[in-house]
């Protein structure tokens, strides 16, 4: 089996996952705050691109059990419910909900990733659920990083070299690495922060720190604090296959990214 890593989404735009099992990495904090929503009970959770396509598509479902979620620049978007932090996403909050999640990268890179075979969401709150699952997959492995802005996250690459150590101790020489793959596992294995200082000290993390988020940056560094693995199945994150009622005959919300713009 063969395992890539993209350390930046907008190589999706060249290169379309076909066929590969595809976990999406943004460690700080979409990939936390959707796990921590799954594990809460959240009924769906839909990641969209853009604050215009979910306020439209909340119209559509009707304001009761729907809740607009998400955030730019790290702070809730103004008039939604919840914002991107992790510790916002509490049973009693979204037990039964459809989350609607836009956020300023993670929730891009799960959009960019709707050609694969499968997506599932990995943080590091989950590394070890996502890992046992990968392991099962038939065909070639992806691992795509949200990063920040299009560019390189420090966070983001350690979790996904993370994952690639821990896949190759289970597969040994079965697991095939490309350049990228193996870049990431040396940043990983090479990393002498524990998770909760390398968050701390990251640039994204810094920048989180200066809004009053670093309660978050603890709970995103907890490792395999969840055993859940969020799976993006037909634009859902579902807590079954089932589709909801109205999403029978609901028209199609556009969620792929504008030609220009961020």
């Amino acid at each position: 089996m063969r395992i890539d890593v993209l350390f930046a989404p907008q190589g999706l735009e060249l290169q379309k996952p076909k066929g590969l099992t595809v976990a999406v990495v943004d460690v700080l904090r979409a990939s936390t705050s959707i796990a921590f929503a799954y594990a809460g009970g959240a009924a769906r959770i839909i990641p969209v691109v853009s604050i215009e396509a979910a306020t439209s598509l909340a119209m559509k479902l009707g304001e009761e059990g729907v809740l607009l979620c998400g955030e730019r620049e790290g702070k809730r978007i103004d008039g939604f419910d919840l914002g991107n932090s992790p510790q916002e996403y509490t049973e009693d909050r979204v037990a039964g909900k459809t989350l609607l999640l836009t956020t300023t990268n993670g929730t891009k890179a799960i959009t960019l990733c709707e050609a694969a075979k499968e997506v599932v969401v990995a943080g590091l709150v989950n590394v070890s659920a996502v890992v046992e699952h990968l392991l099962r997959a038939e065909e070639g492995l992806g691992l795509v990083c949200a990063g920040k802005f299009g560019r390189f996250s420090m966070e983001d690459a350690v979790c996904a070299g993370m994952i690639v150590a821990r896949l190759k101790d289970h597969l040994g020489n079965d697991l095939e690495l490309s350049d990228s793959a193996g870049a990431a596992e040396i940043i990983y294995r090479s990393n002498p922060l524990d998770t909760a200082t390398l968050l701390q000290n990251c640039e994204h993390g810094k920048y989180l720190g200066s809004l009053g988020f670093n309660e978050d940056l603890l709970v995103c560094a907890a490792v395999d604090a969840l055993s859940v693995v969020p799976i993006v199945q037909q634009g859902r994150i579902r807590r079954n296959e089932t589709a909801l009622p109205e999403e029978n005959g609901l028209p199609g919300v556009s969620n792929s990214l504008p030609k220009s713009g961020r």
